[in-house]
């Protein structure tokens, strides 16, 4: 199987706190939704390439930052001076990028 997701994981925590907090707010607590199809190809690209987003929560946080990326690439900056800004080792540099190449995968979140 694939590795853990040491981004998506602390996402997740992120994410969760949000979901709660809206969920509190709108009076939904815990409410799935249904993925668009970009989400979908972005998710699928990352557990193609052995990320484990487990729980939606994962995948939405996942989500979260590959928008992100969308957003400073939709700014002018290119994935190469993203990708020279990424914080952390190489581990931490290696899986980033593999978010930022699932962003920009055809029929993906930048798509």
């Amino acid at each position: 199987m694939g590795k853990n997701s040491r981004l998506a994981s602390g996402f997740g925590v992120m994410a969760a706190g949000v979901a709660l907090l809206v969920g509190a707010a709108t009076g939904v607590a815990g409410a799935e939704r249904a993925l668009t199809a970009q989400e979908q190809v972005f998710v699928s690209y990352l557990q193609a390439h052995g990320e484990l987003l487990q729980d939606q929560d994962q995948q939405l946080a996942a989500i979260d930052v590959g928008k992100t990326d969308c957003t400073a690439l939709a700014s002018g900056i290119t994935k190469e001076q993203l990708s020279e800004q990424l914080p952390g080792g190489a581990a931490e540099k290696e899986e980033a990028l593999l978010f930022l190449d699932a962003a920009t995968a055809a029929g993906s979140l930048c798509g």
